[in-house]
């Protein structure tokens, strides 16, 4: 099984981010995003974000099964204006899986805040979800978590960044399965946040000694947001982070069985 983990900005790099897609769609068998958006409205971009980028990532991928999970309603997230939209608006989580297999069940939680908690004047109140699905594959169970976590100035430790990190344990620990979590965690890699996270999964991250994670669209000093962890029975066959240039992150790539 082949797995990319990315957070797609929006779809600003938006040519290159779909040929990406196509291209890797030939191989790989489930794809992770974050900071999607989607519109019903006329308006297709805002600020630069494609406003309807699960939809045309769909036509994409018409191989795959697709599932959306919205976070926050009509708010550009990531644009950090003051106001709401005047238009509607969903972000949110995606994840598409090819057709084919076998999925147990799907769905999402808050790891963050409850829906419509935000107030845009206050960007730490950005609620944050997770979505998962399970599946059965060669007579294997898994469950892969596709999250995108709080954001703050800064990355490191914070009360509400703890509580989340036992959310989403109190979560996985439910799950009999195989477990992977991906996604843009917003966190630095020495925080207790991630240890929380680290007592029962592999960091691969850390294991493979990745020295970055953010593309050179990111003009920060921090190298650090995304990652993949794994409980102990997922064999891991390949793991790296390309370098390929689709967004201010970069896409995390996962081989396993």
């Amino acid at each position: 099984m082949k797995l990319i983990c990315l957070n797609i900005w929006g779809g600003k790099v938006y040519k290159p981010l779909t040929k990406f897609i196509r291209d890797y769609s030939k191989e790989v068998d489930i794809f992770c995003f974050q900071e999607v958006f989607h519109t019903e409205a006329e308006i297709t971009e805002d600020f630069d974000y494609r406003l309807n980028i699960f939809a045309e990532l769909s036509k994409v991928l018409t191989n795959f099964n697709s599932f959306f999970d919205v976070s926050v309603e009509n708010y550009l997230t990531g644009s950090f204006k003051e106001n709401f939209t005047d238009y509607k608006l969903s972000s949110g989580l995606a994840t598409f899986v090819r057709k084919g297999i076998n999925l147990k069940s799907n769905g999402s939680f808050f790891i963050y805040g409850q829906k419509n908690d935000f107030n845009p004047k206050d960007k730490e109140s950005l609620q944050r979800n997770a979505q998962y699905i399970s599946f059965t594959i060669s007579g294997k169970q898994f469950t892969i978590l596709n999250l995108h976590g709080l954001w703050t100035p800064t990355k490191f430790d914070t009360p509400s960044r703890i509580k989340q990190s036992n959310i989403i344990k109190a979560f996985l620990s439910k799950q009999k399965d195989r477990k992977i979590v991906c996604g843009d965690f917003n966190l630095h890699p020495d925080t207790k946040s991630l240890k929380i996270l680290e007592k029962d999964l592999k960091n691969l991250i850390k294991e493979f000694k990745i020295k970055s994670t953010r593309s050179s669209f990111h003009q920060q000093d921090v190298k650090f947001a995304d990652y993949i962890l794994a409980s102990k029975d997922v064999k891991v066959l390949d793991f790296k982070v390309l370098k390929t240039q689709v967004s201010d992150h970069l896409p995390l790539y996962l081989e396993f069985s």
